[in-house]
């Protein structure tokens, strides 16, 4: 089939009104329409003719192997969910991703972004219950998914999920294999701070189980140990990547916890006060802020602690 003059558009189309989808085809041909079906063979769609009295559309097939991508529009409601699924709860986003399912292996499908986004709720909002769904999600996407950001995006939602089941060891693991697998230094801050949280977790978990582990010689070192790689973790976006204001702030905002977990108000307080002066206009500023407060309230030190060996 070749497609009439009339409707071929270019490479360039400017804007697509919500509901109209775009074929483009491998000789470059594109064309606004409405995609009925596709299959591995025919792809059906409606050609939509230009606004004006005569306002008409007709029915048409094409190859699918003559299709290079589709564009799909947003149906009514979607683009502004699209525009906020980071913050958007998971009944929502599990609408749209059940919606665009089928097209989860499909170039420039938004299927994998709204499945991201869908289990990274999950895990907001009960991590103890949604982890195993959430896991098998991300494992999904991360199976049929075209683009590599969002096959990375999967892949950290992955060990967030693989955390929040307590599969510590899978998880660190696989974090250590990723950060020596990557270049992009947004995803290699990702990779640290999910490293970070795993150790962290292991820290606390080692310090639960051995109350007086500074009374401990064969305890006290991998305390130690633990304590500092958490700390320089954290700290790495905002020594290296600080124009990442907030992925900077998010790690100087964890170490703030590790000082509080381990007893050092005054490490905590500098840390939230560096925060609150370095980056004042981030999500974690305002939480800074109260911490401050908080350690203030309940001690005035009179110079910050020093780092434990």
């Amino acid at each position: 089939m070749r497609l009439s003059p009339i409707i071929l558009l270019s490479f360039s189309v400017a804007s697509i009104a919500t509901g109209e989808d775009v074929i483009y085809l491998k000789t470059g041909e594109s064309a606004i329409c409405r995609i009925d079906a596709i299959t591995p063979k025919i792809t059906n769609f409606t050609l939509l003719t230009d606004p004006g009295p005569a306002k008409g559309s007709a029915r048409r097939t094409v190859a699918t192997d003559r299709v290079e991508y589709f564009v799909f529009g947003f149906k009514p409601g979607e683009e502004e969910v699209f525009k906020n699924r980071r913050k958007e709860n998971s009944e929502v986003l599990e609408k749209w991703w059940n919606t665009w399912f089928a097209h989860l292996s499909r170039r420039r499908s938004r299927t994998a972004a709204f499945g991201n986004a869908f289990g990274h709720a999950l895990l907001r909002e009960d991590p103890d219950s949604n982890a195993q769904r959430a896991l098998a999600l991300f494992d999904r996407i991360m199976e049929r998914a075209w683009s590599e950001d969002d096959f990375a995006a999967a892949k950290q939602g992955r060990l967030r999920a693989l955390m929040a089941m307590g599969d510590l060891e899978t998880a660190t693991h696989e974090a250590q294999l990723l950060a020596g697998e990557t270049e992009d230094p947004g995803l290699l801050i990702e990779v640290k701070y999910l490293l970070a949280q795993a150790d962290f977790e292991t820290l606390k978990l080692l310090v639960e189980e051995n109350p007086k582990w500074e009374e401990d010689d064969e305890v006290r070192p991998e305390r130690n140990r633990l304590y500092h790689i958490v700390v320089d973790q954290l700290l790495w976006s905002h020594l290296f990547h600080a124009p990442r204001e907030n992925e900077a702030a998010r790690g100087l905002f964890g170490v703030a916890g590790v000082y509080r977990f381990s007893d050092e108000d005054g490490l905590a307080l500098a840390a939230c006060e560096d925060l609150i002066q370095l980056y004042p206009r981030t999500e974690f500023t305002s939480r800074a802020v109260a911490l401050a407060e908080k350690i203030k309230s309940q001690t005035v030190p009179d110079t910050p602690e020093k780092e434990k060996p």
